[in-house]
């Protein structure tokens, strides 16, 4: 049996049949839901099962995202992460001093570290490698 125009319900023979949207159409039919010009397979644009124009195409609107628990502990935790959040704390704190009091593991590691730096200078300054052997080239430059 032929099937019904999608949009004046009346029978479709093979003849005059347009098979667009999942529906049966009179070529004649076809056309923009709004401006009711007649559309071809090459110029329409279907929107919810019905066929629509260029110019009365229906576009879609971004909704607002409800503010659920869930979405509140993302976006809380998006900002935590943040470099912006991170920067801007910086900022807040940047020249205050904050004390530390030097314990005797902290006096330990700065006093190691004067001691290694010391060594390090008295080394280059005297010629002689980390082995503690002067190297000296061909013409007496020393080289470190």
């Amino acid at each position: 049996m032929n099937p019904k125009c999608a949009r004046c319900t009346k029978t479709v023979y093979p003849v005059e049949k347009l098979s667009c949207l999942d529906k049966a159409w009179h070529k004649g039919c076809f056309s923009c839901e709004i401006c009711k010009m007649t559309l071809t397979m090459k110029n329409y644009k279907g929107y919810d099962k019905k066929p629509y124009c260029t110019a009365h195409y229906p576009t879609t609107k971004f909704t607002a995202v409800a503010d659920t628990p869930e979405n509140k502990r993302l976006k809380e935790n998006t900002k935590k992460q943040s470099n912006v959040q991170y920067h801007k704390d910086f900022e807040a704190s940047r020249g205050h001093y904050i004390a530390v009091t030097d314990d005797p593991e902290m006096k330990r590691a700065q006093r190691s570290s004067e001691i290694a730096s010391q060594v390090a200078y008295t080394q280059h300054s005297s010629g002689q490698s980390r082995l503690g052997v002067q190297q000296r080239t061909a013409n007496g430059l020393k080289i470190n």
